[in-house]
């Protein structure tokens, strides 16, 4: 992307790999011989500024790559003419343009579109390269003003925002190019929901979803005001193109065009389109895409594709283009007057080319008319059905091909398929459906996705758009003195309960049952995956805490619950226009002062509380929720010591009284699942002190004992949940001894099985798809974690007291004698010998996601996890020669940041114990040792493989 001529910055990446988050804005354009062409190179003063000695090449491209997350291989060279360099300050800048290789993987290629290729880089004294700064290449976006000079970087025009000119629409539209115009200006000004300011986040649009693309998904974005529908995250330049031609009725091939600008080439040349670069008249209509410097070959690598809207004397044209970054938010953009070769010079660089592809000209062939039918409301956890059907004027419709906003691996194709939504929020779901005679069309279909709560919650990763790996997991508890806590994990530690920190967050709680909790997409957070938890304060009110933009907020909420009472929490559907949906906003289930069944719900920017029907509560501990798709329903025992529900049906809420043949015992514990999507069952002990189930059945409720439960194994606390395979139902319990068991089933057979520990209570139960079957539990103090990956469960401890500092601190070494190093080291910090570790997925996984200071130790231990070129196995499952991983400035006392670690290698190996030692006792004390005034020398990671992998 790049500033444009309108005052935007385009971004038009399909990534086949990760996009980078957190570097700010993507790079564009090329300096050659040091100059922008088109600008004087700026003057320095000086004093200030000097050219710092050579830069090697290769430690360029090895942190350009550490910092977008790319493989090995992925650059071919830096552009010739392109590697600028000067000192400010006593600090070294540098900025390069880096060429993708012919061999890699096209979506690896298509990170380097719209000036993806450029790097700016900084480098302390005495500390390693690092990529700092993206941006279009002559605006120098966030550097000081010196250095802008320096790197010969002035203020040119691409860089200023100018006004918004308004395009003139056509009121009428005689040819299909015409057509093609007339819709593209229609939607200038149609921009990324949530709204950002740079691409270091989501770039969220409504094309992507309305071309069905295949890989990317919703985490993390808002509802488009201007289709009422879900964005999904992928760069869409090329989506917006290609949903424009379709609009105008193009069906040629329609399908061969995909997120990569380069497809549009593809197709010109399957169409035997002249391909002229830099040639050729531009008509209304035409796609015009634009390449780096060099051979244009199929299938083709391109910076951005856009549409052209008009062509005026003089040759210039006006265009439309996608994924285009304003001051205030990614756009549609209008730019007026474009002369296309220096218009493209200026925004990706001198050299730049451009190739027009033309619109089919004649009568197309017709496109399939498909229908979708399902529900607009779903149900976590359970299965959700759709249908497809269609006709095509002188064919048949022979492929349906489904995407559900979730997970690529969730694609399904046929004319009636299911899915599992794995939280609440909302999902675009989309059909492509093909005709006999190869044409396509495709609909969307939004789904509000309900979750009721827990004690635990679950977030996928949106970093990376076409995955929802790695999943962050919150465990909210109260501490020993009633404070607020959240037990985290990076979903990278398995089964072994390495990857939890407890961390103290805001929020004192009262004594009784502890926090429950949601995880939903939060308008007040960027619309990002935010877990919330909700609780009786100190206080006596209700009070949410919940993990914002900036870290940790607490506030009060309406409506104040009895002193002991249990609490629960579910998501519901905001009503939208006619057949759409409009939002989730959250509700929390308790009992009042008198111990009438309570509910604060979130209606637009307040919360409301009212009291639901039914009898008051005999035991106010007891109370569960599970969701339909009419609305929730909330079970607690009534005033009589009957199993009692409260529905929603849509129409209001309405109370109802469950007959069990023996009864409910006193006090007993409730668990409540969904177990399809219009009905919902509750776990119990019955008045025999057997485990029971009652489902709903039509307006009626139907009641059973589960086998392998009697009095003698009687439950005391419970926790049940869905899987998404067999069996379908599971009830995980305490007995009376306070020995864990699972009792699963499908509904009709059921099996028990004892899982290891012992507790005094079941906190929380999680089958979320892609990680262990966990079931995590309380003893006293002490926090345990059984888990599983089908093959038997394994328990763990998790830590029970918030985290330290020094607690985060990991010396890695990858041979004998470096373990030896970092063990001395450790202990004169004194740090525990747990902070050691010969593993390196160990390793790796605690440098991948920020949580901990990792310090190699020697040269093998920094050559793994820069390199790896080993090729050992990993987390993240990379191959050999390539890592995440880039060096943190030295010495530290604080976290590094995510992908980085220490070096603890020293220039000359005999130095190492001291670089260790040093590195070890300053981030434990936040000084030097005594007698210690500098570091030895760091030595350089190389691609050699030594050691052994742990």
């Amino acid at each position: 992307m790049s500033r444009t001529l309108g005052g935007g910055i385009v971004r038009c990446l399909r990534s086949g790999r990760m996009r980078l988050r957190a570097l700010g804005v993507m790079v564009a354009g090329t300096l050659l011989g040091g100059s922008l062409a088109g600008a004087p190179a700026a003057s320095a003063s000086p004093a200030a500024v000097s050219t710092p000695a050579g830069v090697s090449t290769p430690v360029l491209v090895q942190a350009y790559l550490s910092g977008r997350h790319l493989p090995v291989g992925a650059v071919a060279r830096i552009r010739a003419g392109s590697l600028r360099t000067a000192s400010v300050a006593g600090t070294q800048w540098a900025i390069a343009d880096f060429t993708p290789s012919a061999l890699a993987a096209p979506g690896v290629q298509d990170e380097f579109q719209d000036g993806g290729s450029t790097g700016i880089f900084s480098r302390a004294l005495g500390q390693p390269w690092r990529l700092v700064q993206t941006g279009p290449y002559g605006c120098g976006h966030g550097l000081p003003a010196r250095v802008r000079q320096a790197l010969g970087l002035p203020a040119a025009v691409i860089c200023q925002p100018l006004t918004p000119i308004k395009p003139r629409v056509a009121s009428t539209a005689r040819t299909m190019g015409q057509s093609i115009a007339t819709i593209a200006l229609t939607q200038v000004g149609v921009s990324a929901t949530p709204a950002v300011t740079s691409f270091d986040g989501v770039d969220c649009d409504p094309y992507t979803p309305m071309v069905g693309a295949p890989s990317p998904n919703a985490d993390g974005c808002g509802l488009d005001s201007s289709f009422n529908l879900e964005d999904e995250n992928e760069a869409w330049c090329s989506d917006f193109a290609k949903w424009v031609w379709q609009q105008a009725g193009v069906t040629t091939e329609i399908s061969a065009l995909n997120a990569g600008a380069g497809s549009f080439y593809d197709w010109g040349a399957a169409q035997h389109e002249p391909l002229r670069v830099d040639g050729g008249t531009p008509s209304p209509g035409d796609a015009v895409v634009f390449f780096p410097p060099g051979d244009i070959v199929t299938p083709a690598y391109a910076d951005h594709v856009g549409i052209v809207t008009r062509v005026n004397s003089g040759g210039t044209v006006n265009l439309v283009n996608g994924d285009f970054l304003g001051t205030s938010n990614i756009s549609v953009q209008y730019n007026a007057k474009v002369s296309l070769t220096s218009w493209a010079g200026e925004v990706w660089g001198p050299g730049e080319q451009w190739v027009l592809i033309a619109p089919p000209p004649g009568p197309q062939r017709p496109a399939p008319a498909p229908v979708i039918s399902g529900s607009h409301v779903g149900v976590t956890g359970t299965a959700a059905g759709f249908s497809a059907s269609g006709t095509v004027a002188g064919g048949s419709v022979t492929q349906y091909q489904w995407t559900f906003g979730h997970d690529p691996n969730a694609n399904r194709a046929g004319p009636d398929v299911s899915t599992v939504f794995p939280g609440a929020g909302i999902y675009p779901v989309t059909v492509t459906a093909t005709s006999s005679l190869g044409t396509v069309a495709i609909r969307t279909w939004d789904v509000d996705v309900t979750a009721a709560s827990s004690a635990l919650t679950s977030i996928p990763s949106d970093a990376v758009w076409y995955l929802t790996t790695p999943t962050g997991q919150y465990l909210f508890l109260p501490t020993a003195t009633g404070r607020l806590a959240a037990e985290t994990s990076d979903g990278l530690g398995g089964v072994t309960g390495s990857a939890w920190l407890q961390q103290a967050i805001p929020g004192q709680l009262s004594s009784g049952p502890g926090p429950t909790a949601l995880a939903y997409p939060d308008p007040a957070v960027a619309d990002a995956m935010t877990p919330h938890a909700y609780f009786r304060s100190s206080g006596g009110t209700l009070a949410e805490t919940y993990l914002g933009e900036a870290g940790w907020i607490t506030h009060t909420l309406s409506g104040q619950p009895q002193p002991g009472s249990a609490l629960a929490a579910t998501t519901a559907p905001t009503a939208g226009a006619a057949g759409t949906v409009g939002g989730t906003h959250p509700a929390v289930f308790y009992f009042g002062a008198a111990g009438q069944l309570s509910q604060t719900a979130e209606q637009g920017t307040s919360w409301v509380t009212s009291t639901l029907p039914g009898p008051d509560a005999k035991d106010t501990r007891s109370l569960a929720v599970a969701n339909t798709t009419a609305g929730a329903s909330v079970f607690y025992l009534g005033s009589s010591g009957a199993l009692t529900v409260a529905s929603d049906t849509g129409q209001g809420w309405h109370s109802t009284t469950i007959s069990s043949p023996y009864g409910v015992a006193a006090a007993s514990p409730l668990a409540a699942i969904s177990t399809g999507t219009d009905q919902a069952s509750v776990f119990f002990v019955d008045g025999q002190g057997t485990l029971a189930e009652a489902t709903s059945a039509g307006s009626g409720w139907g009641v059973h004992v589960l086998p392998g439960t009697n009095p003698a194994t009687a439950a005391t606390s419970l926790a049940a949940a869905t899987t998404s395979g067999a069996p379908s139902q599971e009830v995980f319990w305490l007995n009376p001894l306070g020995r864990p068991a699972l009792t699963s089933g499908n509904g009709e057979q059921w099996q028990t099985t004892a899982l290891p520990g012992t507790a005094t209570s079941i906190l929380a139960v999680s089958t979320y798809p892609g990680l262990p079957q966990e079931l995590f539990l309380a003893d006293g103090t002490a926090l345990h974690l059984d888990a599983s990956t089908g093959t038997g469960w394994t328990a763990a401890t998790l830590p029970n007291t918030p985290v330290t500092f020094a607690s985060r601190v990991r010396l890695y070494a990858a041979t004998p004698g470096d373990e030896v190093t970092a063990s001395t080291a450790a202990s004169a910090a004194g740090l525990p010998a747990s902070a050691v570790t010969e593993d390196f997925a160990t390793a790796w996984a605690a440098a991948l996601t920020g949580n901990y200071l990792v310090i190699a130790v020697g040269q093998a231990a920094d050559d793994a996890l820069y390199f790896n070129t080993c090729g050992w196995a990993n987390p993240s499952g990379e191959g050999a020669g390539g890592t995440p991983f880039d060096l943190a400035s030295e010495p530290l006392d604080q976290l590094p940041g995510t992908d980085l670690y220490e070096n603890a290698a020293a220039a000359t190996a005999s130095r190492t114990p001291s670089l260790a030692a040093d590195l070890a006792y300053y981030a434990t004390h936040g000084t030097r040792p005594a007698g210690v005034t500098t570091l030895p020398a760091q030595g350089t990671p190389a691609r050699i493989c030594a050691g052994s992998p742990g």
